[in-house]
């Protein structure tokens, strides 16, 4: 099948003197192959008031992956609307908060605030080891033991679900009720091959919020106890699940699943207490240069 080129064109009537008196768009896509004109030449797609929007531009903020030539064309066509429409209304409303200093405080304000950020990011990234041992993970798991009770049932095992009339209800059940290795292929190999949803988290301690976020039936909140088969049925489908391990409510948290947390925390921790160094530093510096001064 052949395709067609996919071409832009875009008028803009110059910007008046004033913007609020009317402006006039006038963009013009038609759909083709533009695949293979992509990376030859940095095409204009639009332009609105001088300011121009590349196919560069377009493809790195764009994600066409496994779309057909005609759903291509769709998705440039909504981006370059937004973009254009989005750039005019950036125009409108420089011209009506024009002399504006609260705005323009405000502007400066983030803009100061972006560049702190971004250096921030350098200085922590070049100077600043972020690196976390294991000893000092655990050291504050136990130090710090009362941040770590959990909220709700934690649990490792099986999750099924299944149709009753599912001729094979009985052999799937009593594979569940001994989730064996061997059994546990069984159980998959059967999901696969029947669409049934299966979920296998037996050496993954998880939070019994994210088990029923999986289940198109509620599991009522039960004191579980390990090694053992829970069952939850309506009048289409069974939902099993084996819990192999269990941590309850109330409970501290195993410290396999604490430890990612504690990483975060450790880490935000010296970042934050780098850059509190550092700008301490930055200010002594300026009082002894007189970079700083106070009145």
């Amino acid at each position: 099948m052949s395709k067609k080129r996919l071409s832009y064109r875009t008028h803009v009537v110059p910007r008046p003197v004033s913007i609020v008196g009317g402006i006039i768009l006038s963009l013009v896509l038609s759909s083709c192959d533009f695949v293979s004109s992509l990376v030859r030449h940095d095409k204009v797609v639009a332009e609105v008031m001088g300011k121009r929007l590349t196919e560069t531009e377009l493809y790195r903020n764009l994600d066409l992956t496994g779309l057909s030539s005609s759903d291509s064309a769709d998705a440039i066509d909504v981006y370059v609307r937004d973009w254009a429409s989005s750039t005019l209304m950036y125009e409108l409303a420089r011209d009506e908060f024009s002399g504006s200093k609260e705005l323009d405080s405000l502007v400066e304000s983030y803009r100061q605030s972006l560049y702190v950020y971004e250096y921030e990011l350098r200085l922590i990234k070049e100077h600043l080891s972020t690196q976390i041992t294991d000893d000092q993970v655990f050291t504050y798991y136990k130090e710090n033991s009362s941040l770590f009770y959990l909220q709700e049932p934690l649990v490792q095992g099986v999750l099924m679900t299944l149709l009753n009339k599912s001729p094979d209800y009985e052999v799937i059940k009593l594979l569940m009720e001994s989730p064996r290795d061997t059994n546990m292929d069984m159980i998959e190999s059967y999901s696969v091959k029947n669409a049934a949803k299966f979920d296998y988290f037996n050496n993954t301690w998880t939070l019994f919020s994210e088990i029923q976020k999986k289940c198109p039936l509620p599991i009522h909140e039960v004191d579980f106890k390990e090694k053992t088969l829970y069952t939850e049925t309506d009048s289409v489908r069974t939902v099993f699940l084996y819990v192999t391990k269990c941590v309850s409510a109330g409970d501290m948290q195993p410290f396999e699943f604490a430890k990612s947390r504690i990483r975060s925390i450790l880490t935000e921790q010296r970042k934050t207490g780098y850059l509190r160094s550092y700008r301490n530093e930055l200010y002594e510096r300026g009082l002894s240069n007189g970079s700083v001064k106070r009145y």
